[in-house]
């Protein structure tokens, strides 16, 4: 009697879960697939109508049509997850420089415990290191790739910029003279207001207001310079670069655009040759930030920053704390004219307008980047449900236990003779 009670109870507790089991929403069908798999797997999940859920587990960011097919599944209703835990963040940006001896300037970013390799289509070009790092090369064939491990990030090469011309502001002297010669040594078409007295200017070029149209920078030597130039800060604005050189940063009408302030003058002491880079003359203002996060410290001295930086708007503002850098050009050595040359076209190129970027620029320039933001952040390996827990399987299994409970029931109640 205990026996056939415990079949019934059995009977019954099997039949209630069979009917839970046939009312409860059908399991998910997980699939998953590597790298190695991505591409037929695709198409298999696509033609597909029992899967759910789908999970990618890669080691290297999936091409653009791969990317954009799981984005689909995505948005079809198809749960689509991702993990890639060696995939490292690596990214590349590609613009033109904008002094007059072109190329193109390479700014790369990725784990800096990894290898990184720099090629173009015609092969490597350079191996970097660090977490950051730049290179300027002279010519560049097809798209740039940033290899890092088994990652790549492309890039296309930028397209160079339209040349403009420099303006130079300021007191006639030995700084404006040689700032003027070495830019147009390097490449740079000048044009020049310089101040010999009231009403006595010398003015090279055209004259007239400033614009983004006709200069790429301003670069103001000293304070009558900043004050004479009109529009300076709607220039600015508009994407062009200003140099404020020695005194220009105590300007008033530079004020607005700084985020700086420039100290008391400081003279090299007897015996410094001018050839010394911390002095690059005789003479500096040290500049020392009045906004935390409003730039950035280019060249850093002893008593304050001597080269700082800054956005405004849509350009750029670079501050000079050299105010005699004639003198390490005339008597800093052998080649003390080539370095003081080089050195103010990098300055000015700093500041430089630059070309707008089009868009579609840095396609694939962070691959890892550009997976979040197509597919959601990652997650663990997907929970494949085995397949004895699928809802049909489990139907049937507890339809087999209600058949094999009754039928051992009714058999042991046949056996003792009972009705």
């Amino acid at each position: 009697m205990r026996l056939e009670r415990t079949l019934r109870a059995t009977a019954f507790v099997a039949l209630a879960a069979w009917i839970a089991n046939a009312a409860r929403p059908a399991l998910a069908r997980v699939e998953t697939a590597n790298d190695a798999q991505l591409a037929d797997a695709l198409r298999q999940w696509t033609r597909a109508t029992t899967v759910d859920t789908v999970h990618a587990q890669l080691d290297t960011v999936p091409d653009a049509t791969a990317s954009a097919w799981l984005s689909a599944l995505s948005r079809a209703g198809v749960g689509v997850s991702w993990a890639g835990p060696l995939i490292p963040a690596t990214a590349i940006e590609v613009f033109p420089a904008t002094d007059p001896a072109g190329g193109v300037v390479v700014l790369t970013s990725a784990p800096a415990s990894t290898a990184r390799l720099l090629s173009d289509a015609l092969g490597p070009l350079d191996t970097l290191r660090g977490a950051v790092s730049s290179a300027r090369l002279a010519s560049v064939e097809g798209d740039l790739t940033l290899t890092s491990g088994m990652q790549p990030a492309r890039a296309e090469a930028a397209p160079r910029n339209q040349a403009r011309r420099v303006l130079v502001a300021g007191a006639a002297g030995w700084e404006a003279k040689f700032v003027i010669a070495a830019l147009e040594e390097s490449g740079w078409s000048v044009d020049a207001r310089l101040f010999v007295a009231p009403e006595r200017d010398v003015i090279q070029g055209p004259g007239g207001a400033i614009d983004t149209s006709r200069y790429a920078a301003v670069v103001l030597l000293d304070s009558a310079g900043a004050e004479s130039v009109r529009g300076l800060e709607s220039f600015v604005r508009s994407g062009g670069g200003a140099v404020l050189a020695g005194e220009a940063n105590l300007a008033p009408r530079a004020a607005g655009m700084t985020a700086w302030r420039a100290g008391k003058r400081e003279l090299a002491p007897l015996g410094t040759l001018a050839a010394d880079s911390v002095w690059r003359g005789l003479s500096r203002l040290p500049l020392v930030l009045t906004k935390l996060a409003g730039a950035i410290v280019l060249e850093q001295r002893t008593n304050g920053a001597e080269l700082v930086a800054r956005r405004h708007y849509n350009g750029r503002v670079v501050g000079v704390g050299y105010d005699q850098t004639w003198r390490w050009r005339m008597a800093g050595g052998d080649g003390s004219r080539v370095e003081h040359r080089e050195w103010w076209s990098r300055v000015v190129a700093s500041a430089a307008l630059r070309s707008p970027v089009t868009e579609g620029h840095a396609t694939g320039a962070a691959p890892l980047a550009s997976l979040f933001s197509v597919l959601g952040a990652p997650s663990r390996s997907a929970r494949v449900l085995p397949v004895a827990l699928s809802a049909g399987v489990l139907s049937n299994l507890l339809g087999a236990v209600v058949f094999a409970s009754l039928l051992a029931e009714w058999l042991s109640r046949r056996a003792r003779g009972a009705k």
